[in-house]
């Protein structure tokens, strides 16, 4: 079956459902099931919402109530609770410092840096990001000043800021390794990524060779099994490591043709690289650093037994207090940092945002608390939090599920607040030139291009869209469309739900 005559045939059933979807202002019930039947997604299950933003009143409801897997659009939720806590303006930072006393030039100790983290540090998707080189060089001018020429001791990273595993368990195994299921690490630089790059073969089938990594990852090394895909094929390629490892497997394809292709990969420890990378920098600028770069483990606990037999728990916590502060690097604003996760669907933003929310509560940083303060965020908003589950706040996991009527009541309470235009900015508009991947092209070329704000998510099966749209009568409608376990194409899905919108936004 063609792609066109499966459009054709998506777009056949659509209007009737909506003919019996908007009925449920009534109080019909919605039709959907017995309606969807058309290929590729009589098996899916789909939950659609739409209400007024103004009185919160919901004109659309069609398993509504259905606990599914909403994929990135769950960032909706993280990104709002930032802003909220800290403010569109709020700033992460990095801090350096020094353990020793300087005599004729040496530091008699190690330079320290203190990870916030900020998602922002060396990255290449914020706006106004600090460049991690740039920021190098202030470091070292704030050592030359305090009269630093040599370090007796090691640059010492420490991200002890966020704690516990550093990625949610429910996480697919080929998903870690790659670029989108970079650790959320209080010390972040790169975006925690670098390129790997491949030489494809000289036909399908054919063996790759590896060439190099950008930026260099000390140590990392590769198991080869990825080979050669069609023309035109693309990125079909996974890295599999896990945190802190430097043995990765390579699997899938990559394309015929070019002469070297690149794909993602998550840095196996972000605090560790960025020691080095810092440590050679001071070298190349005169500043001799005789120890190895080294990554600080706090909260390192041993168990040992005391009286009775019980056990004694001993923290190793540093005490910066004790230290000199050198220099300090402010990340970028808030609302940018808000602007990539949602136009770029960035995982990474996401999980250290979700840390942060946890911190703001004076708990430890961990991805449990912050899921803990999400929900009660989510709670204090309008929605019913029993019957959601949150793994995660990126939406990676397939384990999070949450129900198309609780995004629109959340969207509706969110449209009031002062921080909106900062958070609506950061949704994406037809041929949006800031986002990527498909849903940039919804609505392009038709009446949705001024009047649409929306994110969207997918994993194999699901899709998840949400956000807002401009009626012709002028009215501001909250929105959110939850779609499982389909087999139509992507494009399909897209298809089927541009004209949903541009049904909405002619009806009301």
């Amino acid at each position: 079956m063609t792609l066109k005559y499966r459009a054709v045939l998506a777009g056949l059933f659509i209007i009737p459902l909506l003919a019996a979807a908007m009925t449920a202002e009534a109080g019909a019930p919605c039709k959907f099931q017995d309606l969807a039947k058309g290929p590729g997604f009589k098996n899916s299950v789909w939950g659609l919402s739409v209400r007024y933003a103004d009185t919160g009143r919901e004109v659309i409801s069609c398993n509504n109530t259905k606990n599914l897997a909403p994929a990135s659009i769950l960032k909706l939720f993280v990104t709002a609770a930032a802003l909220e806590t800290f403010g569109p303006g709020h700033k992460f930072r990095t801090r350096v410092y020094i353990d020793g006393p300087v005599s004729n030039g040496t530091l008699n100790g190690s330079l320290y840096i203190r990870g916030g983290g900020d998602p922002s540090f060396g990255s290449n998707l914020i706006k106004g990001a600090p460049s991690a080189r740039d920021e190098f060089g202030k470091w070292s001018e704030a050592l030359k000043a305090a009269g630093i020429t040599g370090i007796r001791g090691s640059v010492i990273a420490d991200d002890s800021l966020f704690k516990g595993p550093p990625l949610p368990g429910s996480w697919a195994w080929e998903d870690i390794g790659n670029y989108y299921a970079a650790q959320p690490t209080a010390l972040a630089v790169n975006d925690n990524l670098y390129r790997l790059y491949f030489r494809p073969g000289a036909k399908p089938g054919d063996p790759t060779g590896v060439l190099r990594t950008e930026p260099k990852i000390e140590g990392l090394e590769f198991k080869n099994m990825m080979r050669t895909g069609p023309k035109g094929s693309g990125d079909n390629g996974y890295i599999f490591n896990f945190p802190g490892q430097y043995l990765a497997t390579l699997r899938g394809t990559v394309p015929l043709g070019p002469e070297e292709f690149a794909i993602k990969g998550s840095i196996p420890d972000p605090a560790l690289f960025l020691a080095r990378e810092l440590t050679a920098y001071l070298q190349l600028r005169g500043i001799k650093v005789n120890g190895p770069p080294a990554k600080y483990i706090a909260d390192t606990s041993l168990s040992v037994t005391g009286r009775a037999g019980k056990p004694v728990r001993i923290t190793n916590e540093k005490d910066y207090g004790a230290l000199k502060f050198i220099a300090e690097t402010e990340g970028a604003p808030l609302k940018d940092i808000v602007f990539a996760t949602n136009k770029r669907s960035f995982n990474l933003y996401a999980e250290m945002l979700l840390r942060h929310l946890a911190l703001a509560g004076n708990k430890p940083g961990s991805a449990d608390n912050g899921l803990q303060a999400l929900r009660d965020f989510m709670a204090a908003s309008g929605m019913d939090v029993s019957e959601v589950k949150l793994a995660d706040a990126s939406g990676l996991s397939r384990l999070s599920t949450v129900q198309a009527g609780d995004f629109t009541i959340f969207l509706g309470r969110v449209s009031k607040k002062k921080y909106f235009p900062a958070y609506a900015d950061s949704l994406v508009s037809p041929a949006d030139p800031d986002a990527t991947g498909h849903i940039k092209k919804m609505g392009m070329n038709t009446k949705l291009e001024k009047d649409l704000k929306i994110k969207s998510g997918s994993l194999k099966g699901v899709r998840g869209y949400a956000g807002y749209l401009k009626t012709k009568k002028g009215r501001t409608l909250v929105f959110t469309s939850i779609i499982n376990n389909y087999s139509a194409s992507g494009a399909e899905v897209d298809s089927l739900h541009e004209r949903v919108l541009l049904e909405l936004m002619e009806k009301y």
